[in-house]
């Protein structure tokens, strides 16, 4: 008779308590444990996950055989954990890092890493860099504090910025992205109208766009399932488009206008 193997697990060297008794595991293979008590007096994502793990059907969530999986990578994890957890906070390196941490924050309903969030980003250094303070802090309304602390002349070069960026976006998918498969009888683009539509309000909410692929609404599926009446073929080649659309977001201002 043989037995299975031992299952070799790598926890982090901040979590991996014995006491804990709940696991998780990063999308990079990394073990995590944690408290259930610290995770349903801070997370309104994991509560109702952890009242439930009381009943006979419910899997162990204190074995290594069967962690929680988080999508999350260990840098991300790593400092959302030490934040709930009470922990002392390494420095903050990038504002990347920071906008990382903060959607793990929202996803995972945790407003005390928020709230943390919310003064790290005020940080001078940070404001060197006052679009992307901007773009974070217009997240969310508990922001405002922040947006208050800046400056009015440096806030209008940002509102400035913004409005240039988003225009100048639409203008370019006006002029540069050719869409069409060919079919010239077909004179019906509204599905196109309604998708830059779209996007132009996104700019407007979001002014620095990270991800096109992240077009996942409704009026983006519906532009890339709209067919010709006449011929039955798609009307929107999506890769082709998005190649396209890709540059015209790479090559959009940076730069603040000068301080009056």
């Amino acid at each position: 008779m043989f037995s299975e193997p031992d299952i070799q697990v790598s926890y982090h060297p901040l979590f991996g308590s014995p006491d804990a008794d709940v696991v998780f595991r990063s999308s990079e293979g990394t073990y995590y444990r944690l408290h259930s008590f610290v995770l349903r007096t801070t997370s309104g994502f994991f509560r109702p996950m952890l009242s439930l793990s009381g009943s006979g059907s419910s899997p162990d969530l204190s074995s290594d055989a069967s962690p929680i999986g988080l999508e999350e990578k260990d840098g991300v994890l790593a400092r959302f954990f030490t934040m709930i957890s009470g922990m002392e906070i390494p420095q903050w390196d990038t504002l990347d890092e920071i906008e990382d941490v903060l959607h793990a924050a929202e996803k995972y309903d945790t407003p005390g890493p928020i709230s943390i969030i919310r003064s790290a980003i005020t940080s001078p250094r940070f404001m060197l860099d006052p679009l992307r303070v901007y773009a974070i802090a217009a997240r969310s309304q508990e922001y405002i504090p922040v947006l208050k602390r800046i400056p009015t002349d440096d806030l209008l070069r940002l509102i400035d910025l913004r409005r240039e960026r988003r225009d100048a976006f639409i203008h370019a998918i006006d002029n540069e992205v050719h869409f069409t498969s060919g079919c010239s009888r077909d004179k019906y683009h509204h599905p196109w109208y309604a998708l830059k539509l779209s996007v132009y309000m996104e700019m407007d909410e979001r002014p620095i766009v990270r991800n096109m692929n992240d077009l996942d609404w409704e009026v983006a599926k519906k532009c890339w399932s709209h067919k010709y009446t006449y011929c039955g073929r798609l009307v929107y080649n999506q890769i082709a488009t998005m190649e396209c659309i890709r540059p015209c977001v790479d090559k959009l201002p940076l730069q603040l206008r000068p301080r009056i």
